[in-house]
């Protein structure tokens, strides 16, 4: 048996042990009836206390009040603890109940002893009827023939049948008529009287026992009548029941002191296996994402890569290309504002050479050109600016976009190999990086122009370009 079951079988021993000692004290049933009445009382007691420790469900699925609980235990040690003060006040019970049926068991008595004086009465007729008529047989006897042994007191000393011998004889025959009468008579009623004795001896006992017993209420009474007029029996009876309630309360004391029972102890260990699962989980968690943290730490470590690669790219293919070889020469005025007299146009060999034209535009986009690899974006976009606004006469804007997609995958692949035998195995793993697809890149270009829907073109003439006049 469990140890946190022991305290509800003892409390229903105790019960039983309690109850027959009090039934058995208050009642006349027979031994096999008062065993089989305790076994009952302390099955009955071992239900309660079980119930109690346990804790009922109501119907909605809670727990019964603490409260309630308590209330039953503490109602079901008081009726126990009466019955044991019961058992242990016995003696004083039987007291106090002869002292209040003392006036029936007087009467009872009183009676048996008129019915055994009328018995021995009889007895006593004939007792004495007998000894008269030994007294003159004796005297008769001596009357007529004295010895030395006779009363010298009764008799004549005179042998022989004389006057004293006949009147001997006739007392002799009155004593034993009245022998014959005594016991005649005693014979004629004895049966009667011996019953009439026999039944004044139950009465008397019967009333005896009624004072003794008066069941099990009368023998509480009787407790609260001895209790009440003395103190001191009153405070043991109230400790004896204070005991037997704090018996009866031991089990689900011991239960709210000791703790979970098994049941709640199954149910802390699924709750803390339940805790370390989802502790277990949440370290997966952040292990998945510690390892998409570094992926994406990589794949922007790949992107800057790449973005500095395609700079180092624009700048070397900016410094590889070759510069505009600029030729400066002076520009004839008078020579530009000549003019044909006719008005046919010249042969375009025979043009005159073309006016000067301003290579501030031309020094400007070089100098853009230049800058813009070493720059960043937002600064290179700047420039562009101020280059379209000194080369106003030629607006044309290219948007360069380029997208690059790309995954990387890595593997782990462990081949182990095993072939019977004592003989070693193999163990091959290969680690590496796969590109998955390939990096794609787009780019497009798109050509932005002016409000006039077409290129603009330079003012003045199409002959190669030249510094301005020193």
């Amino acid at each position: 048996m469990r140890g946190e079951r022991i305290g509800e079988p003892l409390i229903g021993g105790v019960a039983a042990v309690i109850s027959g000692l009090a039934f058995a004290g208050s009642t006349d049933w027979p031994p096999a009836a008062v065993i089989v009445a305790a076994l009952a009382v302390g099955l009955v007691f071992w239900a309660i206390v079980w119930g109690i420790a346990q804790g009922g469900t109501t119907a909605q699925g809670g727990t019964t009040a603490p409260a309630g609980r308590l209330a039953v235990g503490v109602a079901a040690g008081l009726l126990l603890g009466e019955l044991a003060a019961v058992a242990v006040f016995g003696g004083q019970i039987d007291d106090e109940l002869a002292a209040q049926a003392s006036p029936a068991t007087a009467t009872a008595a009183a009676a048996l002893d008129q019915a055994r004086a009328a018995r021995a009465g009889l007895d006593e007729a004939v007792t004495q009827a007998n000894r008269h008529r030994d007294e003159a047989l004796v005297v008769a006897r001596c009357e007529f023939n004295p010895s030395p042994d006779c009363p010298r007191i009764r008799i004549t000393g005179v042998p022989g049948t004389g006057p004293e011998a006949r009147t001997a004889n006739e007392f002799l025959d009155d004593a034993q008529r009245r022998l014959d009468t005594a016991v005649a008579e005693r014979n004629g009623r004895a049966a009667g009287a011996d019953a009439e004795v026999a039944a004044r001896e139950q009465a008397l006992a019967q009333a005896r026992q009624d004072a003794l017993t008066g069941g099990l209420g009368a023998r509480w009474q009787a407790m609260n009548s001895y209790t009440l007029d003395h103190p001191g029996s009153l405070i043991l009876r109230v400790l004896v029941v204070g005991f037997v309630v704090l018996l009866t309360l031991l089990p689900p004391a011991m239960k709210r002191w000791r703790g979970a029972t098994t049941e709640e102890a199954e149910t802390a260990a699924d709750t803390a296996i339940a805790v370390k699962r989802a502790e277990v989980r949440a370290q997966v968690d952040q292990l998945w994402a510690e390892q998409e943290l570094h992926s994406a730490r990589m794949a922007v470590a790949a992107q800057n890569e790449i973005d500095a690669e395609r700079q180092r790219r624009r700048v070397a293919e900016a410094l590889e290309a070759e510069p505009e070889v600029v030729v400066a020469e002076r520009v004839e005025q008078t020579a530009m504002l000549a003019a044909p007299p006719s008005g046919e146009l010249e042969p375009a060999g025979d043009l005159a050479p073309p006016r000067g034209v301003p290579v501030l535009p031309d020094v400007t986009r070089a100098a853009a050109r230049i800058i813009k690899p070493f720059v960043p974006p937002i600064v290179a976009g700047a420039v562009d600016n101020v280059a379209r606004t000194v080369t106003r006469p030629l607006r044309q804007v290219f948007t360069e976009t380029e997208e690059f997609h790309f995954t990387l995958r890595r593997t782990h692949r462990v081949t182990v190999e095993s072939e019977g035998g004592e003989q070693p195995r193999q163990i091959t793993t290969e680690r590496g990086w796969v590109d998955v697809g390939g990096p794609r890149i787009e780019s497009r270009r798109t050509d932005v122009l002016d409000d006039s829907g077409g290129y603009r073109e330079l003012t003045g003439d199409d002959g190669p370009r030249r510094l301005p006049p020193a």
